[in-house]
């Protein structure tokens, strides 16, 4: 129901403000001086209850105006424009809207449209009418009997019988069925009254008839949300509402300037007309007074020379142009003279009024009332007193046709009705639109008599068909004259109807078009965004790797750019988690493997020293020597894990710090070599040390290059077969200080060469060759090298041939600890 209130209030208020002066039939007399601010206000609560549906996230306030202000225009519109004049349709219609509008804001009809039960109730109330009443719609109807109208309102019950039961019973089909039927019955409500002009009704049937026609078409609503709907609210409020303004403000202001130039014009015109009249009477006063004190004429007169006066009386008719008829009368009322024009007719004329006033009335030029001569034709005429002497008197009459007067072209008449009527009587003298005269005034049918007498004046009426007036008046000077100009407002106003059609025109094609683009454009915005929902959805997924269509140029555009770097780099993310989790997973089971591998004899020896020291049997020194060498070299490699796992955590937590201070290299390789010669006496002979004869001193980290050389000796020795050499050198070249060690044992492939700094990485046949380790000396090895700013190198010809480990570090530091 909000939809269709918004939809009525937009159609009535538009009405309203662009074309209030086609709001002249007889029921809008009473809000017709309150039609433009009557229309803006159902604009203002339209459009707002229209915005508080396309942005339900907006206060409920502004929808509650939006109502507030709609129903207050529609209680004053159906009050003054219905109940007042007694208007059936209206009495209906109205309280019906008002009533479903907020009976759909209550919580228990709240989400549950009413639109089509209101239509039903329309239905079904309009068919009782049109088949009880059928008078009261013949002109909504383009069937214009009242037979058709009965037929017709059979139509509204049986289709609106159908929308109720199929409503109550749920039936979609029957539904459906009776809204496309109602819509062919409405829309012939809305062109009949659009025949008529009447554009108020036109509009709400035309709404009736469009909302009849959706629900026969949409199954359901569509769904308010997405890309597409905001775009298409944003464009139409964005498009049809400012034009609407901008139309509005410029049809008032054209309006105004037309109505002030209509008023000018009309004033104008009055004046001009009563300047015509004013001068004509003015013209036959001076032309009647010159012959009557004519002294030829007078004498003649006197002495009845009958050729003279006929002379004189005939020139004043056929020479002025002025008069129609002129004839001459004596004291008794007999006729001296008469007139050519009125075939000579004669008699006595002493009953009428010109004669009776002129006759005692003094030497003035008298006007008369309008009547019929003899003949029948209406006259108004000038008469005059002559006086001739010795108390003997005659009149001269000089008569106006009011045929002539009412065909004779004026400026006004060109343009605007005019009329010219006799205050005293009402009396009409002149009218140019049907040459009407001797008639009640039309006029005064319009306006009281008091309102026409002031002695000039402007104002509004409506005519007997409701059509609105503006009527300028002004009374002749020196008569009982009033003329009165007419223009009718609406052929006034048609170009200004015209331009507001094509405002209202240009700004439902450019909403139209507006909506349309909003939708090629979302449906282009929501098909790509769609597409990035689903590769977020996919994302992640080890089935696939996702990537979306980056089309375009725009933010979208960009948005998919940015999001196939991000799932690139998920997928980098993923894969390095993966590969992390399997080496995890390698690490525990070396690990436990490698802490079970000394954890076993150690606790082996222990137990037998625990039992040989129960049983009271002693061990020789020799054997006890041998005993505690075992668990010494056990201790040492858990010691060894144990370190090399806590350097990897510091590693990796960033706490792999350096302590440099100057320090004598060739020592330090000689202290190592004789260490671990110490500890592998099977090795006697097989360890060699190639270093210069002086010292090499330098800023290092003395402890971890220590375990540098360390690691790669005893790397060298584990996997080098008994009874192969090993040799460390240590020498300078290119300004930097290199040391080898380099074996003849298993080698290493060359495909794992690239892997072998890597932690836990363990070349294929170096898993094969078991030699115990967790894989991370060589990575420990590369982070003390790097973080000297140094380098290492691992070079193998393949399996079997030996290798070469090579550490670069740098000579400039060396130059400076020199």
């Amino acid at each position: 129901m909000e939809w269709f209130a918004a939809a009525f209030g937009l159609v009535v208020g538009t009405t309203m403000v662009f074309v209030p002066y086609e709001f002249g039939a007889a029921i809008f007399q009473l809000i017709y001086p309150y039609v433009r601010p009557l229309g803006s206000l159902f604009l203002v609560g339209s459009a707002t209850m229209l915005a508080a549906m396309l942005y339900p996230t907006w206060p409920p306030f502004v929808g509650w105006l939006g109502r507030a202000l709609f129903l207050a225009a529609m209680a004053f519109y159906w009050w003054a424009a219905t109940v007042l004049p007694r208007g059936l349709t209206g009495f209906i219609l109205y309280p019906l809207i008002a009533g479903l509008l907020l009976l759909e804001r209550t919580r228990r009809f709240q989400g549950r449209g009413l639109l089509p039960v209101f239509i039903a109730c329309v239905a079904l109330s309009f068919g009782g009418l049109m088949v009880l009443v059928p008078s009261s719609f013949i002109r909504m109807s383009l069937l214009a009997f009242g037979p058709f109208i009965r037929l017709m309102g059979g139509a509204f019950l049986a289709t609106g019988g159908l929308l109720a039961v199929g409503l109550w019973r749920g039936h979609e089909k029957a539904c459906r069925i009776a809204a496309g039927s109602l819509s062919v019955l409405f829309l012939n409500m809305t062109l009949a009254l659009g025949s008529r002009r009447s554009w108020a009704g036109m509009g709400v049937y035309a709404v009736l008839a469009l909302a009849c026609l959706l629900l026969w078409r949409m199954r359901q609503l569509p769904s308010l949300s997405g890309v597409r709907w905001r775009l298409f609210r944003g464009m139409a409020l964005a498009s049809v509402l400012p034009i609407l303004v901008v139309g509005a403000v410029t049809s008032y202001v054209a309006q105004r300037a037309i109505a002030a130039e209509l008023r000018g014009k009309a004033r104008q015109a009055v004046l001009a007309e009563t300047a015509w009249l004013e001068q004509s009477a003015s013209i036959a006063r001076a032309l009647l007074r010159s012959q009557s004190r004519d002294p030829g004429f007078i004498e003649a007169v006197r002495t009845g020379d009958r050729k003279e006066m006929s002379e004189r009386v005939e020139l004043l008719e056929t020479d002025t142009g002025l008069f129609d008829a002129t004839w001459l009368l004596d004291a008794n009322g007999e006729t001296l003279v008469p007139s050519k024009r009125l075939n000579r007719l004669t008699g006595n004329y002493a009953s009428r009024e010109y004669f009776q006033q002129a006759l005692n009335g003094g030497d003035e030029v008298w006007v008369s009332r309008p009547f019929l001569t003899r003949a029948g034709l209406p006259f108004i005429v000038f008469s005059t007193r002559v006086d001739l002497g010795d108390g003997q008197r005659a009149v001269l009459v000089g008569g106006l046709s009011l045929n002539r007067l009412g065909i004779q072209s004026t400026l006004a008449s060109r343009s605007y009705h005019v009329e010219l009527f006799d205050r005293r009587d009402g009396t009409l003298l002149r009218e140019t639109e049907r040459g009407d005269v001797l008639t009640r005034a039309p006029v005064l049918g319009l306006l009281a008599p008091e309102a026409l007498s002031a002695r000039e004046g402007l104002q509004e009426a409506f005519d007997e068909s409701g059509r609105r007036l503006l009527v300028a008046h002004a009374q002749v000077p020196d008569t009982e004259w009033t003329v009165v100009v007419t223009a009718r407002l609406r052929e006034a106003f048609a170009p200004v109807t015209r331009m507001g059609a094509w405002v209202v025109a240009i700004a439902v094609l450019a909403g139209a078009i507006s909506l349309l683009l909003s939708q090629w454009v979302g449906r282009d915005v929501a098909q790509r965004l769609e597409t990035l929902r689903d590769g977020f959805a996919a994302l992640g997924t080890p089935a696939r790797e996702q990537r979306v269509q980056a089309r375009g140029d725009d933010e979208v555009a960009q948005l998919a750019d940015g999001f196939n770097d991000m799932a690139a780099r998920i997928d980098r993310t993923q894969k390095e988690l993966r590969e992390a989790i399997a080496i995890r997973d390698q690490f525990l089971s070396m690990a436990s493997h490698e802490l079970r591998t000394p954890l076993t004899p150690l606790k082996a020896t222990l137990e037998l020293l625990i039992r040989q020291s129960e049983s009271g049997v002693g061990l020789t020194p020799e054997r006890q020597r041998a005993s505690f060498e075992r668990l010494t070299r056990q201790v040492d490699r858990l010691t060894r894990l144990i370190g090399d796992m806590l350097d990897v955590s510091r590693l990796q937590s960033g706490r792999f710090a350096l302590t440099v201070a100057p320090m004598d290299l060739t020592a330090l390789a000689r202290e190592v070599m004789e260490r671990i010669q110490s500890t592998h006496p099977e090795r006697q002979g097989l360890l060699s040390l190639d270093v210069p004869e002086g010292p090499l001193v330098g800023r290092w980290d003395e402890q971890r290059l220590d375990q540098l050389l360390t690691n790669l000796v005893e790397n060298a020795l584990r996997y080098s077969p008994p009874g192969t050499p090993v040799s460390m050198r240590v020498r300078e070249e290119d300004g930097q200080v290199r040391v080898d060690v380099e074996d003849q044992g298993i080698g290493i492939p060359q495909e794992s060469l690239p892997q072998l700094f890597t932690p836990f990485f363990r070349a294929r046949n170096a898993t094969e060759h078991y030699a115990g380790g967790l894989g991370l000396g060589l990575a420990i090895c590369r982070e003390i090298v790097e973080r000297h700013e140094g380098r290492i190198q691992a070079s193998s010809e393949g399996p079997g041939k030996g290798t070469c480990f090579t550490v670069w570090l740098p000579r400039a530091a060396v130059a400076d600890a020199a």
